[in-house]
């Protein structure tokens, strides 16, 4: 039975397309329209047949008690109240200025069976660990572009930070909230959490196009933590085996919007940014302790004096022989290397290869 909230629910607020879609991603069938009035849905629950007259015009004058049978039905097949369906059907901007932060709304659309309505915790778990990265990774390049190693400041972390605050019905869906809104940045500069839910969101509709030219136009000019974390999180995706539809709400009334990424554009997308990785390594210089070198396999093994980081790096055979250059264990060493990161899109395995460009002892005094 529905509250008196229920009742005097402004319907005509319900966008009846959304209904539509919402019905389909459930299992409701159209079995034929009424002229361009209505459309009667069906659905076989518990060897049952359920039927929904739903309208397609908001002026017909019982369009509220019609839509009010559409959600009587929906509550005995889905077992639920009518408010809880139309939690689903809430405005996400309305639902971003309530909260007062950022909102994403993530639906994961499955190739193979298209009404499957759970996603194994390990696999969600993953896609969400993964989306947290690449939220991480664009905060620390919008707050210092020049960085994109070590660790990420604290501050950046607190506002970069998402959780979960719903899932809805129609294939697997959560809803996702960033950390509140902080009111003396508003006269300054956008905050960090529109900025960075702007930028996830191009990043996804250029990955849904063929042409893939202008998503890598957008990932050189961001630093290289986040090409690599958008791609495991592409991985994950793949994994899922699904598409990805993507509703964005903000506080802020100028800013908002949708994006799709289909499966197959999800692996194109990957295959992209591998290329990319291989035809533009990155440079490093580090200063560390020659632990141990290996003539046979053409490596050195030398740990970072700063961060105590060890690193096996390949060295050619012009620079193993050069006579200027004493190899000796346990010395010290300035080293300039290339670094490569390339991951397998069937297995998620990643792979690093790393030559020496420059390799140089350091004197005493210079440590």
């Amino acid at each position: 039975m529905m509250t008196y909230s229920e009742l005097y629910f402004d319907w005509n607020d319900l966008e009846i397309q959304t209904i539509y879609e919402y019905l389909e991603n459930n299992g409701w069938q159209e079995e034929r329209k009424l002229n361009d009035m209505a459309s009667i849905l069906s659905i076989i629950k518990d060897n049952k047949k359920y039927s929904i007259l739903l309208p397609l015009d908001k002026e017909i004058a019982d369009f509220a008690s019609r839509m009010q049978d559409v959600f009587k039905t929906l509550e005995v097949v889905e077992k639920r109240s009518t408010s809880e369906i139309l939690e689903f059907f809430k405005n996400i901007h309305q639902i971003a200025i309530e909260k007062n932060c950022e909102i994403l709304s993530i639906r994961f659309q499955y190739i193979y069976d298209k009404h499957r309505q759970q996603f194994p915790v390990k696999q969600i778990g993953n896609v969400l660990t993964s989306l947290q990265d690449v939220f991480d990774a664009l905060g620390q390049s919008e707050s210092d572009i020049n960085i994109s190693r070590g660790r990420i400041k604290k501050e950046i972390l607190e506002k970069t930070e998402i959780s979960i605050f719903d899932t809805f019905q129609g294939s697997f869906g959560v809803k996702l909230a960033l950390a509140p809104k902080i009111e003396q940045l508003e006269l300054i500069e956008k905050p960090l959490a529109e900025k960075i839910v702007e930028k996830f969101l191009r990043l996804t509709k250029l990955s849904d196009s063929s042409d893939k030219e202008k998503l890598q136009n957008l990932l050189m000019t961001l630093n290289r933590r986040t090409a690599s974390t958008y791609r495991q999180f592409l991985l994950n995706l793949i994994i899922s085996e699904s598409d990805l539809s993507i509703e964005w709400g903000s506080v802020n009334p100028q800013a908002g919007g949708k994006a799709n990424l289909s499966y197959s554009q999800t692996i194109s997308t990957v295959e992209c940014i591998n290329k990319m990785e291989a035809a533009s390594p990155e440079e490093y210089n580090i200063e560390g302790e020659l632990l141990s070198a290996s003539k046979i396999k053409n490596t050195i093994l030398i740990e970072d004096i700063k961060n105590k980081k060890k690193y096996s790096i390949q060295i050619p055979s012009n620079i193993w022989h050069d006579q200027n250059i004493d190899i000796t264990i346990g010395d010290f060493y300035s080293v300039t290397f290339l670094e490569t990161i390339s991951i397998n899109p069937s297995t998620s395995e990643e792979k690093i290869e790393r030559t020496v460009t420059n390799l140089s002892r350091l004197a005493n005094n210079e440590l």
